[in-house]
């Protein structure tokens, strides 16, 4: 089974291919199974005559509610880290409210097959994590945000 995050009409959905063939799959839409008709996969068109119908009609999926929206950069604040290319989360290293040393590893992404560590670029705490292992991520969407420490003076 392969997990993705697709946009649709605008919206962000999570979504798992459960069975494909050349013509149909099987895809979970936020929870609710469906069986559709491939019409194009890849660069290759299929025409209608390729496309072998079932018996009985498949009900057009209901408009499934939308996956949350991860935030921007800018709603996260100073210290957010982001994603450096597209990947997956393979491990998390931190949790929100520990103390990280700059250099220290946040997590461990997956791309390409290779595990690549996103690490924090100063010293401070964890104040939000916005991912979870597994989640599939975009080149710029936030991993976490990490404050630097409060300056004082004498």
């Amino acid at each position: 089974m392969s997990q993705h995050v697709m946009n649709i009409g605008g919206r962000e959905y999570r979504t798992e291919v459960k069975e494909l063939s050349a013509d149909r799959a099987t895809v979970v839409v936020d929870g609710a199974e469906y069986v559709v008709d491939l019409v194009q996969v890849g660069r290759k068109r299929i025409t209608a005559a390729e496309v072998v119908r079932p018996a009985a009609p498949i009900p057009a999926p209901a408009a499934p509610a939308a996956a949350p929206r991860k935030p921007s950069p800018a709603a996260a604040g100073q210290g957010a880290i982001t994603a450096p290319m597209p990947g997956s989360v393979f491990q998390m290293k931190v949790k929100e409210g520990d103390t990280v040393q700059a250099g220290q590893v946040l997590l461990v992404m997956e791309a390409m097959k290779m595990e690549n560590p996103v690490t924090a670029p100063y010293n401070g705490t964890v104040t939000k994590v916005f991912v979870r292992e597994g989640d599939n991520i975009g080149e710029g969407d936030l991993l976490v945000e990490v404050a630097r420490p409060e300056m004082t003076t004498l």
